[in-house]
């Protein structure tokens, strides 16, 4: 009897010691993978993307056992200054899983070993990926290769005081450089002592604005070879043999000279909602800024970029950011995957756009009657949408060398001509060769 005793005691104890080690394993089991996303989303946006992280941990999350962190690590540079210094250390194991970036910072991500392209993980997930907006796909893809995910893109319209046109009697936003420069002139005021307190437009060209206007003629352009850096390191520039900055500057020239123009470098939508300057040109994902900053002071109208000249057929390109995947070690690249997928799915990026401005990369998002109701309500949003649909998915912006340099290379050459009154021959070939310095620097350094 005490020994049928003792082996149920005994048998009683393996019972539980395997009960408890079966409940210490189910519990490592639920443990969910964590997925760190750093961001550079303020704001409305900052609101957007945390709303986005919540949706999804709790739905496709809770299903698949991931959860997203969302770290905010200021502005886009800022996100980039962050992870390249991980990246070019030897400790990955710091890096997010995602991390999202602006065009800037592909130069600096795209042939880095720890870049997991999305198109493989798409690929490898059997994703369809025509369901991207083909502009967008293009707008981050490297030598046929879909790097990152588009996610907060946008592009570039015009904006304008539409209570202003209307006093001045003026029916239609300008469509071409000729006609913004009647407009703006049209739309100058001044105080009793002649100075101007309403200029017509402001804005001093960059590489954001010259990526379109150089970009839309002959159908398509481009700054430089290699498609602007997107089948390969660019070595010179085009825009001087193939004539389109010669073309813009002419017309630019003339606009500045009807005196309606100011060169404005900073502060555009601060600029534009206080009534100072009637017309500005900028990202679509200003849109419900401007709007806010405006108030009820006056009604904004919003129209297509305007063309260099009516030969200028091209559109608009795609701008914005992406999401990126890295690996880390962490062997997580699959739920980063989840997370993007979901993100970027029709309803998700209808959200996200009514939220920030940025259009939806998804096609299926055009043909949900949400979105559908939601223009018919908000008509300023669609505006920009229907100027990409109409474009040409091929003009791409520019991923170049010493980006920065260039940028204010453009700005303070074209401001050199204005106030020097240099001819747009020369400014063009200067620009060129300047530019083309930097490359051949860059390059050299390889």
């Amino acid at each position: 009897m005490k020994r049928i005793l003792l082996f149920t005691v005994a048998a009683l104890l393996a019972g539980n010691g395997l009960f408890a080690q079966a409940r210490v394993e189910s519990n490592e089991a639920i443990q969910p993978v964590v997925i760190t996303w750093w961001h550079s989303n303020s704001g409305m946006a900052g609101k957007a993307a945390d709303a986005l992280v919540e949706g999804f941990n709790a739905t496709i999350g809770t299903q698949k056992n991931i959860r997203v962190e969302a770290v905010y690590q200021g502005k886009a540079n800022d996100v980039l200054t962050k992870a390249k210094g991980i990246w070019q250390s030897s400790v990955n194991t710091d890096l997010p899983d995602l991390v999202q970036l602006d065009a800037q910072a592909v130069l600096d991500i795209r042939d880095i070993p720890q870049l997991i392209p999305m198109e493989t993980l798409a690929v490898n997930d059997g994703y369809d990926l025509s369901q991207i907006l083909e502009a967008a796909r293009l707008s981050v893809t490297y030598k046929q290769k879909m790097i990152g995910m588009p996610f907060n893109s946008s592009t570039i319209m015009l904006y304008y005081n539409k209570t202003a046109f209307e006093e001045a009697g003026i029916k239609t936003p300008p469509k071409t450089l000729t006609e913004l420069a009647d407009t703006a002139k049209a739309l100058v005021k001044q105080d009793a002592n002649h100075k101007v307190t309403r200029y017509g437009f402001a804005n001093v060209p960059t590489t954001y604005e010259l990526i379109v206007w150089l970009g839309q003629q002959h159908g398509l352009s481009y700054i430089t070879d290699e498609e602007n850096g997107h089948t390969g390191i660019p070595t010179k520039v085009l825009f001087d043999e193939n004539g389109t900055m010669v073309t813009f500057l002419k017309q630019w020239k003339q606009l500045y000279a009807s005196g309606a123009v100011e060169n404005l470098t900073s502060d555009l939508n601060g600029a534009f909602a206080s009534g100072r300057v009637a017309m500005i040109v900028a990202s679509t994902s200003n849109l419900t800024t401007i709007l806010n900053l405006v108030g009820d002071r006056f009604e904004v109208g919003v129209a297509n970029f305007p063309m260099v000249n009516a030969e200028a057929t091209g559109g608009v390109n795609v701008g914005g950011g992406a999401l990126y995947a890295l690996d880390n070690g962490s062997q997580h690249s699959e739920a980063a995957w989840q997370f993007v997928k979901y993100a970027t799915q029709a309803e998700q990026q209808l959200a996200w756009h009514i939220a920030t401005g940025y259009f939806p990369v998804n096609t299926g998002t055009y043909d949900l009657p949400s979105f559908q109701e939601h223009m018919k309500n908000n008509p300023l949003y669609g505006v920009a949408i229907e100027q990409l649909m109409q474009s040409n998915p091929k003009l791409q912006g520019l991923w170049i060398p010493s980006s920065y340099q260039i940028y204010y290379a453009f700005q303070s050459g074209i401001l050199k001509m204005l106030s020097e009154d240099k001819s747009p021959e020369e400014t063009s070939k200067a620009l060129a060769a300047e530019i083309d310095g930097y490359l051949a620097d860059y390059l050299r350094m390889q």
